[in-house]
């Protein structure tokens, strides 16, 4: 076996997806290795013991995962609120309503019962002040678990605190999390908190506070002080990856204490040894985040394999490092950093021999740009899956700005040793990286500006990747392809074949409705062919948190879509139309129609909606009493407004929509109350499949006459935490004695109506979202068993000898 840990790597990796996803119990997996170990010892045949070897390590996976989730203590104190103490760590980000830190808890008190715990936690506290590494907080406060995305697609916000090994949030009441002191910080902690306050000083004495900013993200991973354009501009540019701790900026580091202790002659042994020590030290200082120890641990490797004269082979490596990495915390599998930066790098290793070949053979500079194109192909449905959409300037930024930054980064970490000696001659040098930055800045914004080319995309789907680098296995294997016999060509044609036959089958549908999870207020996507459409667009009152572009911009661009034929607003409450102020204000995203109910005139929101409407040239159609909207032949919108001149309650001036495509009819019904459904009713006759229920199930909406007459199958309630008692048990008995089924995005989640021939199909997320998830699997497995059986075929006769070639 040549390459033995990428042969563990890839069952495991399969394992730890495939056991997060089914949470199947400890006991059943320690059975099945139990029936396995006995499996192995039976069977004489290298092959197949070699099968159940993978087997065994992809049901150690599961043993890790549950490992990790079950060495949280705090699991049993969630969701309820208890007196508890934390310690303060750093702090991540501070507003006007409240500051939150990274902590550790280290007391709980439940029934009078002191309960000491050391573990991981997000603090939130009401006020706004700055606490100091180490400060004891104790206090009344709120002990819950962290919230799981609810709409397919978006930031899991749980899983990303997860794999920091965070399993809760301590949010302390109004006027509680009172300061009790400062815990006795150990030698090394002190150090650590000494050298951040030191770089952090010296920074902000000697830069512009843009310039600071960006070189504490670079040094510090310290990324919460960045200014959001200028994170967008870099992640626009494909260049993000500078402005953190990454394995880049290890690299760099290395490379130039190597060098400086070349240049002073100092034994190559000693020289990896300081080195080593060096990166040691300064991860410790930050923290150790993944792309740190992934990068510290190859370097590692390469520089020891030097010492020992053996020469690396980078992807065992690259594997053994990433085997390493996963066994310690196996949810790094889902950071996105952890993704790009082994993909990165295994994507240079592997394509750019080839590239060189097969493109640079007779261009001079090739070699330098052939591993920047060959990371770029390979992160690139990373990209796409996570940020929706790729920089066809990327190759151009990063030849330009990458040396620049990375010869500041060499001559900033000498300047900060510098200033250990002597102070004023650190900061006249320090002028110097100000002047270049600030022109470096300059540059950023020109490329950006005036040469980046961003196209937006749908995020792509599992079959869409496995496509993709199926396609790139075939062109590093092409010259060895173009020997192999038919019969084994057609395999491999057959095996794309396959994959894409699935992928249309996965993606077909004529129309669909989604019920996007926006809380505690309404927001609904309908997709007909090739054109979109939005009901409401949801929104919030209370905090700073901002639905349209913490939600439904995000779920848009998820879906590839940044063009919306017409938005439907049902009336001007905030938790129906905030979003669409941020649609309206997005650079990203056109509307073409608005349509509202035109006795809204009066509402504060309406004339900020008319105002950026008319900025942006978006149509405006004020809508009364009854009206359609035709699309295509079998689509057809249907809107309808009260015919009372003037309701006191707002809720009775909902504007109640329609939307009937070729087989069902489905009837959003926005805020409207009792004595707009009795008006509604008296006027119509039709039937429906779907009702969205109005008032987000309240006892004041829903009658029994209403619901009787439209007759519906499927009751879709949109609602989140509320304190009005929504949705109203008495609703829900009515629906249920009625026999209809009951969807709310409180419990499911998103909501998905899909057609389904003369019929429709409803998906819940949180219900379907593991099924489509296992569907995922299962292709990922079937493409691994394909490369696997396809590169067993790329056999090559060589001096009458047969002779696998190991890609």
């Amino acid at each position: 076996m040549k390459r033995p840990f990428i042969n563990i790597l890839i069952p495991l990796i399969l394992g730890i997806i495939f056991f997060y996803y089914t949470q199947i119990k400890s006991l059943f997996i320690l059975l099945s290795l139990f029936l396995m170990f006995i499996l192995i010892l039976s069977v004489k045949n290298i092959r197949k013991r070699d099968i159940i070897l993978y087997m065994i390590v992809f049901n150690c996976a599961g043993l890790l995962l549950y490992q990790s989730f079950s060495s949280s203590e705090i699991t049993d104190y969630l969701d309820e609120e208890l007196e508890v103490e934390v310690i303060i760590k750093e702090k991540i980000r501070t507003n006007e309503y409240y500051s939150v830190y990274n902590g550790k808890i280290i007391k709980v008190y439940n029934d009078n019962k002191l309960i000491p715990l050391a573990e991981k936690t997000i603090v939130n506290l009401k006020i706004d002040q700055d606490l100091v590494y180490g400060t004891v907080i104790k206090g009344q406060a709120q002990m819950t678990s962290p919230k799981s995305n609810t709409n397919p697609g978006i930031f899991n916000y749980a899983r990303y605190l997860n794999t920091k090994n965070i399993y809760s949030i301590v949010e302390f009441k109004e006027g509680e999390g009172q300061s009790i002191g400062r815990v006795h910080l150990s030698r090394l902690e002190k150090i650590k908190i000494d050298t951040k306050k030191y770089l952090n000083t010296f920074l902000n004495n000697t830069l512009k506070e843009r310039n600071a900013s960006i070189l504490k993200g670079i040094i510090l991973g310290e990324d919460s002080s960045i200014e959001k354009d200028d994170i967008t501009k870099y992640r626009e540019l494909g260049i993000a990856h500078i402005l953190a701790i990454s394995g880049l900026h290890i690299g760099i580091i290395t490379g130039f204490l190597l060098f400086l202790l070349k240049l002073i002659n100092v034994d190559y042994k000693y020289s990896v040894l300081i080195t080593l020590i060096f990166v040691g030290i300064y991860g410790y200082i930050v923290d150790y985040p993944p792309s740190i120890l992934r990068a510290s641990i190859i370097i590692g490797f390469l520089m020891i394999s030097r010492v020992i004269y053996r020469r690396p082979d980078y992807i065992n490596i690259l594997s053994f490092v990433a085997l390493l990495l996963l066994i310690y915390q196996p949810l790094w599998i889902f950071d996105v950093g952890f993704q790009l930066s082994f993909i990165c790098t295994f994507s240079i290793i592997v394509l750019t021999p080839r590239i060189n070949d097969t493109i640079f053979a007779d261009i001079r500079f090739g070699k330098f740009i052939a591993p920047i194109l060959a990371a770029q192909i390979g992160i690139g449905p990373v990209l796409i899956y996570y940020f929706n959409y790729i920089t066809l300037t990327s190759l151009i930024a990063n030849l330009i700005l990458i040396p620049i930054l990375s010869s500041l980064l060499i001559f900033v970490i000498f300047v900060i040793g510098l200033s250990v000696i002597s102070i004023n001659i650190a900061q006249i040098l320090m002028i110097i990286v100000d002047n270049i930055l600030t022109s470096f800045a300059h540059i950023v914004d020109l490329i950006h500006n005036y040469l980046n080319i961003v196209i937006y995309l749908p995020s792509l789907s599992i079959l869409d990747i496995l496509i993709y680098y199926f396609l790139v296995y075939i062109f590093v294997n092409m010259k060895e392809l173009k020997k192999i016999r038919y019969r084994y060509k057609l395999v491999f044609f057959i095996s794309f074949i396959f994959l894409v036959l699935c992928q249309i089958k996965y993606n077909s549908t004529k129309w669909a409705v989604n019920f996007i999870d926006v809380g505690q207020g309404d927001s609904s996507l309908i997709q007909i062919k090739d054109k979109t459409f939005l009901i409401d667009t949801g929104g919030t009152t209370f905090g700073d948190y901002d639905i349209g572009e913490n939600i439904l911009i995000p779920y848009l661009f998820k879906k590839g879509i940044n063009k919306i034929d017409g938005v439907f607003i049902s009336h001007f409450h905030e938790d129906h139309t905030e979003g669409l102020i941020s649609l309206l204000k997005s650079p990203n995203i056109k509307i073409d129609n608005i349509y509202f109910n035109s006795r809204n005139e009066k509402n504060h929101l309406y004339k900020e909606v008319k105002y950026l409407a008319k900025k942006k040239s978006v149509k405006i159609h004020p809508i009364n009493l009854m009206s359609k909207l035709k699309i295509y032949e079998d689509y057809e919108f249907k809107l309808y407004t009260s015919r009372q001149k003037d309701n006191d309650e707002e809720n009775n001036n909902t504007m109640i929509i329609s939307f009937k495509s070729d087989e069902n009819n489905i009837l959003f019904m926005g805020d409207s109350e009792k004595e707009l459904e009795k008006e509604y009713i008296k006027l119509n006759n039709e039937k429906f499949d779907i009702v969205k229920l109005g008032h987000h199930g309240s006892n004041t909406s829903t009658a029994e006459e209403f619901i009787t007459h439209i007759s519906p199958k499927v009751a879709i309630i949109s609602v989140g935490n509320n304190r009005y008692g929504h949705p109203h048990q008495e609703v829900l008995n009515r629906l249920r004695s009625k026999n209809i089924r009951i969807y709310r995005t409180d419990m499911e989640g998103h909501i998905s109506i899909k057609d389904e021939f003369d019929s429709f199909k409803v998906y819940a997320y949180r219900e379907r979202h593991i099924g489509y998830s296992l569907y995922d699997i299962v292709f990922i497995i079937i493409f691994g068993i394909l490369i696997y059986m396809n590169n067993l075929y790329l056999r090559l006769m060589k001096h009458t000898k047969e002779r696998i070639y190991d890609i």
